[in-house]
């Protein structure tokens, strides 16, 4: 399965100006796929991508993107990533147009090392940035926490960097972030409906 297509499935006119660069990279970072994933767009579609991308608005985003990526034989990757390959792939992992982009070349382990990495990285920036807190703030931050924690309602909240929504958490990452089960969208789909209002998962045995 190619995750990169439930990018594109929802839109039946115009793609959004994220998708056109999504689509974008796909095409020069992980070529493979692109005929699959080029192939779910619609005709209009597909004429629009081969407009944007010969576009001078394509061309500036690409020398910006080269310009900050480190380079990296994303054909090459070996299973195991050394700490100076995870500092690369930290800085790809950052870019959301670039994530999405190399998600179904990376294998599960790898994935699984890049988000370890980013975990680790985070907790290192918590920690820069609660030593500066003075005790009220730190006094306030625990508050929330406790009333955070002693609140049993399911929830989930995007976390910056992060997808925002359930559904792009489980493609991200191929576990329900509620649950912390593993899931697939498809079994998540026979268990949730949506809010259309709120956008929170509702579980359909209590809609029986």
């Amino acid at each position: 399965m190619i995750f990169a297509i439930y990018d594109f499935t929802p839109f039946k006119n115009e793609l959004p100006e994220f998708n056109l660069r999504l689509l974008l990279n796909i095409e020069d970072l992980n070529n493979a796929i692109f005929d699959e994933v080029f192939a779910v767009l619609t005709p209009p579609q597909q004429k629009q991508y081969s407009v944007y991308k010969t576009s001078e608005e394509a061309q500036k985003y690409r020398e910006e993107r080269n310009a900050k990526l480190p380079y990296v034989d994303l054909a090459n990757l070996p299973e195991v990533f050394d700490e100076d390959l995870l500092q690369k792939m930290w800085v790809y992992d950052k870019d959301e147009d670039v994530r999405g982009a190399i998600f179904d070349l990376l294998s599960e382990d790898q994935k699984g090392q890049i988000v370890r990495f980013n975990s680790k990285i985070r907790e290192e920036e918590k920690a820069r940035s609660r030593a500066l807190m003075s005790d009220e703030e730190k006094r306030k931050e625990q508050e929330w926490w406790d009333n955070y924690n002693a609140d049993p309602t399911p929830r989930f909240f995007g976390n910056m960097g992060e997808p925002d929504t359930v559904t792009g958490y489980i493609l991200k990452y191929g576990f329900n972030p509620i649950t912390r089960e593993p899931e697939t969208i498809e079994s998540f789909n026979q268990k949730y409906t949506i809010d259309p209002k709120t956008g929170d998962p509702i579980p359909k045995e209590n809609q029986e």
